[in-house]
């Protein structure tokens, strides 16, 4: 494993969805500032997950036809820039723009920092994975204290986040030269001699995609209708809400650092079926639960449902390895734009409802993307041990 490249993109992705989430978590100083009705609120977060997520897989099929390595340092300072911008537009439509050039400089990064992992891991891949997926977890999570800091500040103190964007660059910026090298002999490989020993699988993909979608639509329904949940039913003070959330993603992350290992030995496949069974009745019994034994459940739950948060892009790269960029897109972006957009019909079933019956309905999702981990394809990883297997044996035949 290339540690250095490993440790920078790692580092560069926790910038990345530290900056892409301030946008949401300063969604009401923007509506105060810029005085926004709900409509005009509504339109900015679509604009923001549109240009930032649902378009990834775009920016990944037009880098595995003809990509750049500087597309990477690119990124990072798009992504600054467009925030720096925000309190100085003078319209609502230049507010659109420059929150328009922030998720573009998100979605362009995303694809290509993940195949530069993929290049960079060797025989790694899930735990170079997991470490680079944890830098981006970690940056969603820190991005709440952008909240904080500019309401005592104000929006123009968005200039700060100037420090963290240059210097995501600058070290993108040291990585060119090897990933060029990289992306030049992957493209060789690709044209020469075929890029994997694994079968290509367009079905498989469908299959992960749409599991994948599930899971986010899973955990962003969890973060979003849990503290709320809690507030409504329990009287928990909305300052102390954040605990439910903090345990379900912090066990999630160790989840994900240990998932990527354990795949690397067991399988991906394996594993996602795994994660997704024993996520069943954790998932299941969230919306019955007393107070008491909310946090205990969403801690294993967080657990076991994000354990494959990386080895679900290894697997997916591995499927469709002529196109390890917009795989990445699908995957990393695409997949948790759509689970992100059923979540708002979610709140509509909440509106109508109640918070309880939407999140049944969220949860009682897991059991089905279980059973579709059946139709799965065998990975890169069981393949190549059941022909290992397999020649030992016809071996073993012929010294008989």
């Amino acid at each position: 494993m290339y540690r250095r490249a490993v440790a920078f993109l790692a580092f560069s992705h926790f910038v990345n969805d530290f900056l892409n989430g301030v946008i949401g978590a300063i969604l009401p100083l923007l509506a105060v500032h810029f005085k926004l009705n709900y409509m005009q609120v509504g339109t900015l977060m679509m604009v923001a997950n549109v240009s930032s997520s649902l378009i990834q897989p775009v920016f990944g099929y037009l880098s595995d036809k003809k990509g750049s390595a500087w597309v990477l340092p690119f990124g990072a300072m798009a992504l600054g820039v467009g925030l720096v911008w925000l309190p100085y537009t003078s319209s609502f439509l230049w507010l659109l723009v420059a929150v328009t050039v922030s998720g573009m400089g998100s979605a362009a990064f995303h694809p290509d920092a993940s195949r530069a992992v993929y290049f960079a891991a060797a025989h790694q891949r899930g735990l170079a994975q997991s470490i680079f997926q944890i830098g981006g977890n970690s940056g969603i999570a820190m991005s709440a204290l952008s909240l904080w800091f500019l309401g005592r500040v104000g929006l123009p103190g968005t200039i700060w986040f100037m420090i963290p964007a240059v210097i995501s660059t600058l070290l993108m910026s040291t990585l060119v030269r090897w990933f060029s090298t990289k992306l030049g002999e992957h493209r060789h490989q690709a044209k020469h001699r075929g890029v994997s020993d694994g079968p290509v699988s367009h079905f498989g993909l469908a299959l992960l995609v749409f599991i994948v979608t599930v899971r986010s639509w899973v955990i962003i329904g969890i973060t979003t209708f849990v503290p709320l949940l809690v507030v409504r039913t329990y009287g928990v003070q909305p300052k102390n809400v954040w605990m439910y959330t903090f345990v379900f993603l912090l066990l999630g992350a160790v989840g994900t650092m240990v998932g990527g290992p354990l795949a690397d030995r067991i399988g991906q496949r394996n594993l996602i079926r795994m994660s997704m069974l024993a996520s069943i009745p954790f998932a299941l019994a969230l919306p019955f639960l007393s107070q008491i034994w909310l946090l205990p459940d969403l801690g294993v739950l967080g657990f076991f449902l994000l354990s494959t948060f990386a080895v679900t892009v290894v697997y997916g790269q591995e499927m469709l390895p002529g196109n390890i960029a917009m795989v990445s897109g699908l995957l990393i972006g695409f997949a948790g734009g759509i689970g992100g957009i059923v979540i708002m019909l979610m709140g509509y079933l909440a509106d109508t409802y109640s918070l309880h019956t939407a999140l049944v309905w969220i949860v009682a999702t897991v059991p089905v993307a279980a059973v579709f981990t059946w139709k799965l394809p065998l990975d890169k990883i069981r393949l190549q041990k059941k022909r290992q297997a397999k020649s030992s044996s016809v071996a073993a035949g012929e010294a008989s």
